[in-house]
């Protein structure tokens, strides 16, 4: 077991979910993005898609319709504050938030409340919030394949 902070799952090097239905499985292995930094790999799900540069500190809602996970936005290349991309199963959608937070990292997704912690590993984290389905007018649309 590591210690804190290297301890909390925007460290992980692997992750697998499967939704609650058991409909699908989403797996990710990551590398670290710097030297003592979280980790970043590409998603993918069990129906064939892919989202790169996300963190597997992902979460599946408790009605397996959406999976949540932080995904980095990049710039000339830079890694730079994380969203979070929410795929909608249902409707084979996906809607990304603003960028938030240099690191998210989904805390719960039960009965339609998302929660996630901005900065988790600093003594001053935030939370943010959304109830879904109501609050994806809060989200973008991104156009993906699958």
């Amino acid at each position: 077991m590591e210690r804190w902070p290297y301890n909390l799952p925007i460290f992980r090097r692997w992750h697998e979910a499967v939704s609650p239905d058991g409909r699908f499985t989403a797996s990710m292995t990551a590398s670290e993005i710097s030297m003592s930094n979280p980790t970043s790999g590409t998603l993918r799900l069990s129906s064939g898609l892919e989202l790169e540069r996300c963190n597997p500190s992902f979460i599946w809602s408790d009605d397996s319709r959406f999976l949540a996970v932080p995904q980095w936005r990049s710039k000339l290349g830079l890694r730079l504050r994380q969203r979070i991309v929410l795929l909608d199963t249902a409707e084979r959608r996906a809607y990304g938030s603003k960028a938030l937070a240099w690191f998210l990292q989904p805390k719960s997704f039960d009965a339609g409340l998302l929660i996630v912690i901005g900065e988790p590993a600093t003594s001053h984290p935030k939370e943010f919030s959304w109830h879904l389905p109501d609050d994806l007018h809060r989200f973008r649309r991104i156009a993906l394949s699958w």
